[in-house]
């Protein structure tokens, strides 16, 4: 681990992005810092991630301590986001949603680092912080029993706006909820999220109109094309309805009434 702060050495330069978990800074000229927020140990499982990845995710290229706070330093990629071209060139969505599932589908061929977590136990744990009503909690738990661990690298919060595009090279950036499990669940994940997370507070009307109207025609292209790829995609329904539990964990209000409905729903389903 470098040293970053105190001595002279390499400072970060002004700040490019924030989130909940990390901040990102310039590092030089062909680099960027991510540094995480005091608390949160998202770094260990990214960089154990990014270490087994090699071109299709930003290189690794140090880890240092910066004023007491964990911080990657990783390959500058400029590319825009699927997300901003889709708002930007909405005609594009066939395509795009092709290279969303062509690139998910050269992650989960990827065999997963062994130090990562299992994604079961990180969904069960999430289950757990969810807030469910104990039929529902039973319920989420009872479903994701009887689903299957894997060994494959699963990305955990895959979706448009973590997938960076330039005219010769494909990048997927955020990995701190990286895990070892099966594809299929990584696949849920990424389908609920296509499907049904709510837009960003503020959205106007005729953009969440929009953005309804192509989501469904993303998911349907995302979900065929990543199917044509893959081995034979099972037990898909169930992992939704397991994180769908989980997502409840993620404190978004204008989901919360949609999700527990999801469960209900599937809950009534089963016990006929």
């Amino acid at each position: 681990m470098t040293a970053a702060s105190h001595d002279g050495a390499a400072r970060p330069g002004p700040r490019l992005g924030t989130g909940r978990e990390a901040e990102v800074y310039e590092w030089g000229d062909t680099a960027v810092l991510k540094l995480y927020r005091p608390g949160f140990g998202g770094h260990r499982a990214e960089a154990a991630a990014l270490r087994t990845l090699d071109g299709i995710a930003p290189r690794l290229l140090d880890v240092v301590d910066h004023d007491g706070r964990t911080g990657l330093v990783l390959e500058r990629f400029d590319g825009p986001n699927i997300l901003t071209l889709l708002q930007r060139q909405p005609w594009r969505v066939l395509a795009l949603a092709g290279e969303l599932a062509t690139t998910h589908l050269a992650v989960h061929r990827i065999q997963a680092p062994a130090d990562l977590p299992q994604l079961r136990q990180a969904l069960a744990d999430r289950i757990h912080d969810a807030g469910l009503p104990p039929h529902l909690r039973s319920f989420a738990m009872r479903m994701l029993d009887g689903l299957p661990d894997g060994d494959r690298l699963c990305h955990g919060d895959y979706h448009p706006g973590n997938v960076l595009l330039t005219a010769d090279r494909t990048a997927v950036i955020d990995w701190t909820a990286a895990a070892r499990g099966a594809p299929e669940a990584d696949h849920a994940r990424t389908l609920l999220l296509l499907r049904w997370a709510n837009p960003l507070p503020g959205t106007p009307l005729l953009s969440r109109a929009l953005i309804a109207t192509g989501r469904c025609l993303l998911a349907r292209r995302y979900t065929r094309r990543y199917r044509q790829g893959a081995p034979p995609v099972r037990q898909v329904d169930s992992w939704l309805v397991v994180h769908a539990a989980a997502r409840l964990s993620e404190g978004i209000q204008d989901e919360q009434s949609m999700l527990t409905g999801m469960l209900d729903r599937a809950q009534r389903v089963t016990t006929r």
